[in-house]
């Protein structure tokens, strides 16, 4: 008798390690499904054109001038106008990235040079720097 109650425990801790493994195989299955599939990285031909289109695609021109204010990455600046522009004197709103504002001097009422394009509608700066 002691060995059919042998055998019935060696069966039911079979099944424990069984059910164990199946639920440790389960939680890792989800875990691996939640990742997500993966996405081969991109080929140099692949690669969306974005650099291209931040470079400035028409002419540049340039002027002097005065800054009037400076918000976020929006250049106010007194200036000469551009005739090859079309850009009157007066005061236009330049948008400016980083790299350009980290070497400007950027002090309300500071005499400046600067190059800039048409971009859309609006005008950005390429180099802005003191006179």
């Amino acid at each position: 008798m002691s060995d059919v109650f042998g055998s019935i425990r060696q069966i039911s801790k079979t099944d424990k390690l069984m059910k164990i493994k199946a639920i440790s195989a389960g939680f890792l299955m989800v875990a691996l499904a939640a990742c997500g599939p993966v996405k081969p990285a991109k080929t140099a031909s692949e690669a969306p054109a974005t650099t291209a289109a931040a470079l400035p695609a028409g002419p540049e021109y340039d002027s002097t001038g005065v800054i009037a204010g400076l918000e976020g990455q929006a250049v106010t600046l007194d200036h000469e106008g551009a005739s090859a522009a079309k850009l009157a004197p007066g005061r236009t709103v330049f948008q400016a990235y980083g790299d350009i504002l980290a070497e400007a001097p950027l002090t309300p009422g500071a005499r400046i040079a600067f190059k800039f394009h048409k971009v859309g509608e609006a005008w950005e700066l390429t180099e802005l720097k003191a006179r």
